[in-house]
């Protein structure tokens, strides 16, 4: 019996319980949505003239993930910071949210206080911490939740945050997003270790990345996407991984294929698709693997699942974050803590 197959060997390796926030997503976005129900906004909250939203790591993963989608159905200019200086044009009359799991993170601390200083109207979506207790001195709308998960792994909480505060405000077109949290249940249910790798397809893609470095492109609705498998191969697995975004790909990176030559073992490219793209970005994609099977590079192509925009990105989010998992396994080490983060977070 191989390693992933053998749930002994996975439950004493996942001292920290990763498995259960893996299978939490649905249920946690479900939650926030549920707890947002009883948030009201004052009247101002409605009349805004942009938006910016503020969250770094595992935090910013969620609001990337909802409002890089195809920006034409933002109602209002949008932008996701990831630094602690807001952009000059961010005043009373701006949307602020941020993010931030900990409420200790220094750049989203920065950056609230320099949005309170310009009178914004602010909304904080944290667990805890100074964030939250600075939010409600200055009268700030917060959202909170209440777990013991890792900021990554508190992607589900935000993002239903995220959703209701789009379909009230109005940011971009209203999201339905039941077909997707039905469709990433029963992903689940195909993804867990009870079911062996011959048809697990996160074992087996995990299996290819051992002991190489891992590349992804995306484009499009999944452009996001692709950070947050990067992410989580960071550090759930803790190992070395990069993403890039078509078609900007087919400018630079393609061509950085050909050396050091032993790259061709030590890579492994993910090509992750969606049905939502046009005919000419489809189309990269079919150069690309004429390329690499030309040059005999190691590559998986990756599909999204469902029949709508929401299902296409939750179902690739919950298979990256099963593959990282299932890599932490192969490497011998829990996914959870990340050690490194901590220090230089406290440094």
């Amino acid at each position: 019996m191989n390693k992933l197959d053998d749930s002994k060997q996975i439950k004493n390796i996942d001292k920290s319980n990763m498995l259960k926030y893996i299978l939490d997503m649905p249920k946690n976005i479900q939650e926030s949505l549920d707890k947002a129900d009883k948030i009201n906004l004052p009247e101002k909250y409605y009349k805004y003239k942009n938006i910016c939203v503020i969250g770094m790591g595992g935090s910013g993963c969620a609001a990337d993930i909802l409002f890089n989608q195809k920006l034409n159905n933002l109602k209002k200019p949008l932008a996701i910071i990831r630094e602690m200086e807001l952009p000059g044009w961010v005043d009373k009359n701006s949307l602020v949210i941020l993010i931030s799991h900990s409420g200790e993170t220094k750049e989203v601390l920065e950056s609230f206080k320099d949005a309170a200083s310009r009178e914004a109207k602010i909304i904080i979506i944290a667990e805890q911490g100074r964030l939250e207790e600075l939010g409600k001195l200055e009268n700030a709308i917060v959202c909170d939740y209440n777990t013991i998960a890792p900021p990554r792994s508190s992607f589900g909480y935000q993002f239903g945050f995220l959703i209701a505060i789009n379909n009230t405000l109005n940011i971009s077109l209203k999201i339905n997003i039941q077909p997707a949290l039905e469709k990433i249940k029963a992903i689940n249910q195909e993804l867990k270790p009870e079911v062996a790798t011959e048809n697990n397809i996160a074992k087996h893609l995990a299996f290819s990345c051992l002991d190489r470095q891992i590349i992804i492109f995306a484009s499009g609705i999944l452009k996001s996407v692709a950070r947050r498998w990067k992410n989580q191969f960071n550090e759930n697995s803790k190992t070395f991984a990069y993403f890039d975004v078509l078609p900007e790909a087919m400018h630079n990176s393609i061509q950085g294929t050909d050396f050091p030559v032993r790259a061709k073992d030590d890579n492994i490219y993910f090509l992750l698709k969606n049905d939502f793209d046009n005919p000419y970005i489809s189309s990269r994609f079919d150069l690309i693997t004429s390329i690499f099977d030309a040059k005999k590079i190691q590559y998986e192509i990756i599909s999204a699942q469902g029949n709508d925009i929401w299902s296409q990105k939750l179902s690739l989010v919950l298979l990256g974050d099963w593959i990282s998992y299932y890599l932490a396994i192969l490497n011998n080490i829990d996914p959870t803590p990340v050690p490194i983060i901590t220090e230089t977070k406290n440094s």
